[in-house]
């Protein structure tokens, strides 16, 4: 899907004070709630289903209250040259501000008697609505009386959606076959086994030792660098140094480029305790002078093992072992055949629901929200991208509302505690005081209303593919490692 700007479909996700995310509200409710007057003279003209007209006519009485008040406020911290502060004749402080605050006073009356119109009378409109050009007209500053101004809305289409078992989709589930089993258990194996010291070194080692750069002719470099390091095969993963460091010995000496054994420039940077920048200029040649070599002894599998992995007492066999990386594993890519799914759902909503759009009034909004940066023949060029992405959101709305889907700050809160004790290796924990560590680390992030946004379309689009699991026909697709990646990374029919 192509992002599209949130037009307010009037579907409000959040409950409670959270702010609205990708289907905003139009109505900015902090500004509304509170308002509360009767309408000067508006009306509504509806042009068709999706666009409609809304008129409103202001008599003096109707403004010039308020800006003979501003002009009041104005004359009070009025100062210039002849005159005491407070004390310049009212009239020329009509003659100075008077134009600029009838035009402020005018706009704000403007905006908040439409939006209040447009809350009161439920009109879900997409977009904001945009100002006729009759209204470059509409009246004399010099002497304003009755003024008359219109606004273009767009309407938001009404339809409907049938997630049921009328319609089929597949649920792509990793099959974790043996293969990705003993994967897992060597990895394990290995994370948790021993070095010891070995005479000849491999490409599964790794090499302690002294690098000392050196002048073109091979003698040391006066004030050179001469650094400690240890040396993992995986360094020289984009340069040509395994064969270089792979059957030597302790104590032996090699003359070593690194810029072309290592390439990556972080790599290197970090070996030698310099700067990315300062790699640049080292030398082509370094002497390596071989200290030691370790070699991972890989850890035996037995009651110690399983102790160290999750835990005294967690498993006490190869079994549950293997129940564990199982279900541990479901767990991991079950989060990629969702989102598979996820989009799959989307695309076939967007595709089949049957609406309409206001497409020449949101085109006309579009170019206005970008004054500027786009031209009204960019927007013509990629609207069928904009409108997909506009469909997607006045249908996910539309899902919202009928299915009573809403998530809470304490959601968002927990979700975040998760993903932070997850970071900390300690997904799940039962641990009460490290859990009570990451949740005040949580609500420090709560603040953090970028990440907040994305935690809470996280959860929506969770809540999303459960109504879509439990609502239409799924038929579930067992498939190996290989073919299970090919079918989720096929393009979307």
């Amino acid at each position: 899907m192509v992002a599209a700007p949130d037009l307010g479909s009037g579907a409000a996700r959040r409950v409670g004070s959270s702010p609205s995310i990708r289907t905003r509200l139009l109505l900015r409710e902090k500004l509304f709630n509170e308002i509360k007057f009767s309408f000067m003279n508006v009306t509504q003209e509806n042009v068709d289903e999706l666009n409609a007209v809304v008129r409103i006519e202001f008599a003096p009485a109707d403004y010039q209250p308020k800006i003979d008040e501003e002009l009041k406020n104005y004359a009070r911290k009025a100062q210039m040259p002849g005159f005491r502060p407070g004390k310049v004749p009212a009239g020329m402080v009509r003659k100075m501000y008077g134009k600029s605050i009838l035009v402020d006073q005018l706009n704000k009356l403007t905006s908040d008697t439409l939006f209040n119109f447009i809350r009161d009378k439920q009109l879900n409109v997409l977009g904001n609505p945009l100002p006729k050009p009759e209204n470059d007209a509409a009246f004399d500053l010099d002497n304003p009386g009755e003024i008359k101004l219109a606004f273009e809305v767009g309407l938001a289409p009404n339809f409907e959606l049938d997630v049921s078992s009328n319609h089929r989709f597949n649920f792509y589930k990793l099959k974790l076959d043996d293969a990705y089993m003993n994967d897992i258990i060597k990895d394990y194996r290995k994370r948790l086994g021993e070095p010891t010291d070995v005479e000849t070194s491999t490409n599964e080692d790794t090499i302690h030792g002294v690098f000392t750069e050196l002048n073109a002719d091979g003698s040391l470099k006066e004030s050179g660098i001469e650094k400690h390091a240890t040396i993992s095969f995986s360094d020289f993963k984009e340069g040509n140094g395994e064969a270089t460091f792979t059957g030597i010995s302790k104590d032996a000496e090699v003359k070593v480029n690194l810029k072309e054994a290592i390439v990556n420039p972080t790599v290197i940077a970090a070996l030698l305790a310099i700067t990315k920048a300062e790699v640049e200029g080292i030398s082509d040649s370094f002497n390596f002078k071989v200290e030691s070599i370790k070699r991972n002894t890989p850890a035996e599998i037995n009651q110690e093992f399983f102790d160290k992995l999750l835990g005294p007492g967690a498993i006490s066999s190869e079994a549950e072992l293997h129940e564990r990386i199982i279900e541990d594993g479901q767990k991991r890519y079950s989060k990629d055949a969702d989102n598979r799914l996820f989009n799959e759902v989307v695309e076939h909503l967007v595709n089949t629901a049957k609406f309409e759009l206001p497409d020449e009034f949101l085109k006309r909004w579009l170019v206005s929200q970008n004054e500027g940066k786009v031209k009204p023949e960019d927007i013509e060029s990629n609207y069928d991208n904009y409108a997909r992405g506009i469909r997607w959101q006045l249908i996910e709305g539309k899902l919202i509302r009928d299915n009573n889907i809403a998530i809470t700050n304490d959601q968002v809160l927990e979700s975040l505690t998760e993903d932070f004790l997850a970071y900390m290796g300690a997904p799940g924990t039962t641990d009460e005081e490290l859990r009570e560590r990451a949740r005040e680390i949580a609500k420090g992030m709560m603040k953090n209303e970028k990440e907040v946004n994305k935690v809470y379309d996280k959860l929506y689009n969770e809540a999303l593919t459960t109504l879509f699991l439990t609502g239409f026909d799924i038929h579930t697709v067992e498939l190996g490692f290989d073919e299970w990646v090919a079918q989720l990374n096929k393009p979307l029919n």
